[in-house]
């Protein structure tokens, strides 16, 4: 895709999650207003686009940048907020330091669990559990 003189850079999302899927339909169009265009990771170059393997585009969210540089994670969102002038103080803030570190691995902890979140992770019913803990307690 040819860069234009208003476009920043490119989001790279994960499709794949429902949370982010909806995420990007209903605030992505904030942030094409602002030259970011947004881009599902699973985009055939996106690897190549990012510099990143699939592991990494899955491991975070990417931010390329017009220039070619690439930021991930929270910093793609300090980023991001900060193009939007309502949005410009959690921008900054999230970038603090002493804050940086806790907004990255607030971050991090939510793309790991992305899945979870929304309700798509898989995990088995528990309700066979609970009554096997139940039986348990329930013997003489």
């Amino acid at each position: 895709m040819p860069t234009t003189t208003n476009q920043h850079g490119e989001v790279f999302y994960d499709a794949g999650c429902a949370l982010c899927s909806r995420g990007a339909a209903r605030w992505g169009g904030l942030f094409e207003r602002r030259g970011f265009h947004w881009l599902p990771l699973q985009t055939p170059d996106a690897p190549a686009r990012t510099g990143a393997s699939e592991a990494g585009l899955r491991a975070e969210m990417k931010l390329r940048f017009a220039d070619g540089r690439v930021v991930g994670g929270a910093v793609a969102w300090a980023v991001l907020l900060r193009a939007v002038w309502w949005l410009w103080p959690l921008g900054v803030l999230i970038d603090l330091p002493g804050v940086r570190s806790v907004s990255a691995a607030a971050y991090r902890w939510f793309a790991r669990h992305r899945y979870c979140i929304s309700g798509a992770c898989g995990l088995r019913d528990h309700s066979s559990t609970h009554h096997r803990h139940t039986a348990f307690l329930e013997m003489p």
